[in-house]
């Protein structure tokens, strides 16, 4: 059975499932491999595939990493276990500096690992009874896929170290009102309310969503009058080298939307 499934039947988007559904979609090397391999390649400079979503079979979008892969030998293997570390990281980075709007559709589980991919999309969609949580704490484990750096910066020092230290979980519900969920939903509504919002996305020019997204991000990143410098200097960028900026204009002007 494919540890990842691929659905490219929407225009515009590319799904991709977390298919280990007995492990929770817990990832071990081999599926953690598989989904940075084709996060890559579908994050490519290619204007066809403007939205990915990440979702999860069964009944978790990821539970983590999977423990029972990790006790099997790996743990006890300090290069092997640095090794998944450092590709784990690496596939949350892959995500934040995809070209694409990347979006996690969360129900179930997203704990430790599945938090930090989840941390790493541009947007959330989450069912109102998800447990999300960083439980690193409650395993004597640390986090390797960034968690503990990206937590803090999305809901604040002071609720990020209480998540991290406690190892508590919060709902959906909770994680909208902290500011790491963009939209909280039904369970029943949440493949349509993501599919909903990626088709909204995929019907924007790719190269505005991809300088769009550059700009939030690495605007964080930098002080504020350097943030607008580089505001100035991507416009000119996107300015000179599409001509989808008069077309938008054009379009406004003529149908008034």
């Amino acid at each position: 059975m494919t540890t990842l499934l691929v659905d490219d039947s929407h225009p515009g988007i590319r799904i991709l499932t977390l298919n280990r559904p007995e492990r929770l979609n817990a990832l071990d090397g081999p599926s953690l491999e598989n989904l940075l391999a084709t996060v890559r390649e579908c994050s490519a400079p290619d204007r066809d595939i403007r939205v990915i979503v990440i979702r999860g079979s069964g009944r978790a979008f990821c539970a983590g990493a999977d423990l029972k892969w990790l006790s099997s030998g790996v743990l006890a293997d300090a290069a092997a276990h640095l090794h998944f570390q450092d590709r784990l990281q690496e596939m949350c980075e892959t995500l934040e500096a995809a070209d694409q709007v990347v979006i996690a559709e969360v129900h179930g589980f997203a704990l430790a690992g599945g938090l930090e991919l989840t941390l790493s999309c541009d947007l959330v969609v989450a069912a109102e009874d998800a447990q999300i949580g960083d439980e690193h704490i409650r395993r004597n484990l640390l986090p390797g896929g960034g968690g503990s750096q990206r937590l803090p910066r999305k809901i604040g020092l002071a609720r990020g170290l209480f998540y991290l230290l406690t190892g508590r979980r919060m709902s959906g519900r909770e994680a909208e009102r902290l500011g790491l969920v963009s939209i909280a939903t039904p369970t029943g509504a949440l493949a349509e309310t993501t599919l909903e919002l990626a088709r909204e996305l995929a019907k924007t020019d790719g190269r505005a969503l991809a300088a769009m997204k550059l700009l939030a991000r690495r605007g964080l990143e930098v002080p504020l009058k350097e943030g607008l410098w580089m505001e100035r200097w991507v416009q000119h960028r996107y300015r000179s080298e599409s001509d989808a900026m008069d077309s938008g204009v054009a379009h406004f002007a003529a149908h008034g939307k």
